[in-house]
């Protein structure tokens, strides 16, 4: 990622594999990719990518067509936003002060939380980029990703009047061609108040082989913590300011057993305790086993733990972990501590 332009090639710098399909400027006409907790794959496949690529194609043959003065002004709307500055990762002072030799995609988000920390601007908002569109209420079809395979009963895209088989054309101006380009939008929409969806849904005047396409469009207020998904996949994680002051790791299968736990039961044993930070708050002891943190008991790694810690608090909040000590189930309490790292730079 060196020297990339950041502020063009805006992506979730987390994801496994990304791709833009651009004109000879540059114009994106799409983004591609994208990932969740599952496999890096999980949201990607070659139907899916063939579609976003046809459409893509179609769209330049269309915009070639057109007189130059018009294919400008078409261009602008068919394409993603162009940013009016450039933006390097060397451009992050950490990363310029601290970083040699090849700059990884994940090493970018981690600079930024690391600088966001330093500069005393570090919010746990940084962390929830590119939500996903169940947040909403939207299932997307694995063939054709910004196709609406399914809306989930009493969600905000139901109330807004999103039907399955619409397909998205746009999420506030942005064109939309593939479920990425869907995520970048909702990236970049406001953190409160309505969003803006163009849809292109089907409609039978008389039976299904009469079929007309129209436009809708639709206003959508999203829930509250919309944002927030599991973390725990993310290699940013390792950087966020955020001092546990504890180790530990996820039972298995015999250690389960031996505790008396039944096969798919989530537990945490405490390994240690490392002064300060949310340990030493809870009052943890070594040996401890946590079985569930602020009302939730499904968490598959240490990692995820963690990210679970960061999507239901923020410091000075009160945490409730549950815990098994000496065979005897305790709830424990404590605060949240304040954004605090060492760190200046990242491995």
């Amino acid at each position: 990622m060196n020297q990339v332009d950041l502020a063009r090639f805006e992506f979730d710098y987390d994801t496994t594999w990304t791709g833009f399909f651009l004109d000879a400027d540059l114009k994106v006409y799409s983004r591609y990719g994208g990932r969740d907790h599952r496999v890096a794959d999980a949201r990607l496949s070659p139907e899916s990518l063939v579609q976003t690529m046809s459409e893509v194609l179609d769209t330049h043959r269309q915009l070639l067509k057109l007189p130059v003065p018009e294919r400008a002004v078409r261009a602008a709307v068919e394409t993603h936003p162009v940013p009016v500055a450039t933006s390097e990762p060397e451009d992050i002072p950490l990363l310029q002060e601290n970083h040699e030799g090849c700059v990884h995609c994940h090493q970018i988000q981690e600079y930024r939380h690391l600088q966001a920390y330093h500069d005393g601007k570090f919010d746990r908002r940084l962390l929830f980029g590119y939500p996903l569109p169940e947040a909403l209420g939207i299932s997307v079809s694995r063939e054709n990703g910004h196709l609406i395979d399914k809306i989930i009963a009493g969600s905000a895209a139901e109330s807004s009047g999103l039907r399955s088989g619409d397909l998205v054309h746009s999420v506030n101006s942005i064109p939309v061609r593939s479920e990425y380009d869907l995520r970048w939008a909702l990236h970049r929409a406001p953190e409160t108040g309505p969003i803006k969806f163009q849809l292109r849904r089907k409609t039978a005047d008389e039976g299904p082989t009469d079929a007309t396409e129209v436009r809708v469009d639709a206003e959508l207020t999203p829930p509250p913590r919309w944002r927030q998904t599991d973390l725990g996949w993310r290699k940013s994680l390792r950087s966020v300011p955020l001092q546990l002051g504890f180790l530990g790791y996820t039972l298995g299968g015999e250690g389960l057993k031996e505790a008396g736990f039944p096969p798919d039961q989530s537990v945490l044993k405490v390994i240690s305790i490392r002064p300060p930070g949310l340990g030493p708050n809870l009052k943890l002891e070594k040996g401890d086993l946590i079985t569930g943190v602020g009302g939730r008991r499904e968490y598959r790694s240490f990692d995820h733990f963690k990210s679970r810690l960061l999507e239901l608090y923020q410091p000075g909040d009160t945490v409730k972990v549950e815990v098994m000590r000496n065979g005897q189930r305790i709830q424990l309490e404590g605060l949240f501590p304040m954004w605090y790292t060492s760190e200046n730079s990242v491995p």
